[in-house]
């Protein structure tokens, strides 16, 4: 019944996004730095494409739908647990610093907004230093139960903002593959543990499974909770080469999710066992960078699942409301003849729209079937089309791979 009483304030806890004002103000911050994001990823995509292919404004709407969808998840199970953020006398909540220190890492690259690098950061300066003062294994099982909603999102929208591109394989050669881009506002409710106030709910002797570490309270006192609201803003980024975006998703989601319960049986170990707290400290970042390195060195050494034809002209990706989509052209489809005459190259395709009458046959395979579409003649030929091909021999990458720097191994450059 007491978990019941849970779930209930929980849910009745949801419209402190609209009547506190601190907490409205997290997430419109979280929504500006995501849509800043995005309209990263659309200027990427119109310098290489001349349109983008996503919207700032509708990729960071659908965002926040999921993110709620994930906060809501990810409130019950914190809740339920009773894992959150620990706040003491005399010093600031350990939120106040991880948001400023994930917005400076994010500045540095994208991918370190997550909450892993800061908690990491700050845990390691307060055990080294004793300032900010925060319970350490309470904030790594922040994380970790922050990251299994993480691989929840990614496993439902990871795969929809991916942008083509070739980029340059083990031999220079320009390889096929996909950008995964993703980032989320989270808004979460969680326990927040202080030495004044009153428990709304009475929860079982076991509750909370990260019980806050007696030792930094004042003898004789003890902790009580409530439920606030904070704000997570998530990131995801990768590469789509040796296998297809969404098979790619699930392989990511299935290792975080992986990850994220080593950080919470580290996080449970660190409560009993002192000494595993600096082990819980600095696995929660270098565990999800090496996560992060391994998983882009096996899309970069692996065979790209996108080839090019042997016959006919293959596609990587479409231009949305082109022509090409219109007539149900796909990522993989190889184009065949155009106007009943074979196509084996870039220079083919484009001379043969060019030749075209008033309107153009094209013959496709979208994997075994054999498929046609009908359609006026693009006056630009290839250009109006609306087709990124597969990168042929002595095509120069799009996109290359930064010098190998200390942790980044994934990150790209133009």
């Amino acid at each position: 019944m007491a978990l019941l009483g849970m779930i209930r304030l929980v849910l009745a806890s949801q419209p402190q996004w609209v009547t506190s004002g601190w907490a409205l103000a997290l997430l419109l911050v979280a929504l500006i730095l995501v849509f800043i994001q995005y309209r990263r990823v659309s200027s990427s995509e119109t310098e290489l494409y001349g349109i983008p292919k996503h919207s700032p404004i509708a990729e960071t709407l659908f965002s926040l739908l999921v993110g709620v969808i994930g906060g809501v998840a990810g409130s019950l199970v914190l809740s339920l647990a009773g894992i959150g953020l620990v706040e003491l006398p005399g010093t600031a909540s350990a939120l106040l610093f991880l948001w400023p220190v994930s917005v400076v890492l994010g500045a540095i690259n994208p991918r370190f907004i997550c909450f892993a690098y800061s908690a990491t950061l700050i845990s390691v300066v307060s055990l080294a230093t004793g300032w900010p003062r925060v319970d350490v294994p309470s904030l790594v099982g922040l994380v970790g139960v922050i990251h299994m909603v993480e691989a929840l999102l990614i496993w439902l929208s990871g795969a929809s903002c991916a942008t083509p591109m070739s980029i340059n394989g083990q031999r220079e050669e320009a390889v096929p593959g996909f950008r995964l881009q993703r980032y989320w506002p989270v808004p979460l409710i969680i326990p927040l543990f202080s030495i004044s106030g009153t428990p709304p709910v009475a929860m079982p002797d076991w509750w909370p499974l990260l019980q806050p570490d007696p030792g930094l309270l004042t003898a004789g006192a003890s902790f009580a909770w409530q439920l606030v609201p904070i704000v997570v803003t998530m990131g995801y980024s990768d590469l789509a080469i040796a296998a297809p975006p969404h098979s790619r998703v699930r392989q990511s989601a299935r290792n975080l999710l992986i990850y994220a319960g080593v950080l919470l049986v580290l996080a449970v170990l660190a409560t009993h066992f002192r000494p595993v707290v600096w082990v819980a400290a600095l696995f929660c970042a270098l565990g999800h960078e090496a996560m992060a390195v391994l998983s882009g060195r096996m899309q970069m050494l692996g065979v790209p699942y996108l080839r090019r034809p042997v016959r006919g002209v293959g596609v990587l990706d479409v231009l949305p409301g082109s022509p090409a989509a219109l007539g149900g052209i796909k990522t993989g489809a190889v184009i065949a003849t155009v106007d009943d005459l074979e196509v084996h190259s870039r220079e083919d395709l484009h001379e043969a729209l060019m030749s075209a009458q008033s309107f153009v046959r094209i013959m496709y395979r979208n994997g075994r079937q054999l498929e046609h579409c009908r359609m006026p003649r693009p006056p630009e030929g290839l250009l109006g089309l609306g087709v990124i091909l597969l990168p042929e021999p002595g095509d120069e990458a799009m996109t290359k791979l930064g010098r190998p720097a200390f942790f980044r191994y994934s990150g790209l450059e133009r």
